[in-house]
């Protein structure tokens, strides 16, 4: 027994070295301040090339590591609040997908952040979204279409999320950005839907509408529902603002 804890302690110490791999390092990367603050953030990957517009460090550690907000521990203020646009390029025309630039990510963000981490494992309360037993709400896409998921804030004070082929996956993702609190995809869909979410992000400010969670099961026929869960956990020992360039 006493074996298996060191092997599980040593593993968990290299971790962070492990993680990076030397052949998985962008060739050039430029990295600066953006102070507008102004227009939602963007993603662009061609094959060799990875743009991010207007985009917080924190969702560069999110993307590095495949996980979600609640999910990092240790984050100083400034990772949420500072915005950057980054460049960066690997050198040949290999195409970038969600998993393999994690390790290019994460070579930045050692390289320009001076990042250190290890992981952990912590009990954490998630939300699962699952289906109503009265039926889905969402209307299955059919046709062309091009992809899109973003939510836009309303003149009233609301939020809309308009869905065209999105994924339940997705809208789990963006309900833990909206909440803070993790949410699980447990409804087993896999298809592309068409919907809109709308709701109040305070309704303690007077605005008429609907609470997330009241929105969820209203105009989605889905439910949030709330536990605990061990989740492994990204938790930060070191990271400095990048370099510019």
């Amino acid at each position: 027994m006493r074996a298996v804890v060191l092997l599980i302690a040593v593993a968990t110490a290299v971790s962070s070295v492990a993680a990076q791999s030397p052949d998985k390092a962008f060739d050039a990367v430029s990295i600066k301040r953006n102070r507008t603050v102004e227009g939602a953030s963007d993603t662009n990957t061609t094959p060799g090339r990875l743009s991010l517009v207007n985009v917080t460090m924190l969702s560069v550690v999110l993307r590095a590591f495949g996980v979600l907000g609640p999910q990092i521990a240790g984050a100083p203020d400034w990772l949420t609040s500072e915005r950057y646009d980054i460049l960066a390029v690997t050198g040949d025309g290999t195409a970038l997908t969600d998993e393999s630039r994690r390790a290019y990510l994460q070579n930045l963000l050692a390289e320009r952040c001076g990042f250190s981490f290890h992981r952990e494992t912590r009990e954490i309360r998630v939300y699962s979204l699952v289906p109503l037993t009265n039926g889905l709400k969402v209307v299955a896409h059919a046709g062309p279409g091009e992809y899109s998921m973003r939510v836009q804030p309303t003149d009233d004070g609301r939020r809309r999320l308009q869905s065209t082929r999105g994924n339940l996956p997705r809208l789990a993702e963006i309900l833990t950005g909206q909440l803070g609190e993790l949410v699980i995809d447990r409804t087993g869909l896999s298809g592309e839907y068409d919907f809109t979410l709308e709701w109040v992000p305070n309704p303690n400010e007077g605005v008429a509408g609907a609470s997330l969670f009241t929105a969820v099961v209203e105009q989605l026929g889905l439910k949030l529902e709330s536990g605990k869960r061990t989740m492994d956990v990204i938790a930060i020992d070191r990271i400095a603002r990048p370099t510019e360039d």
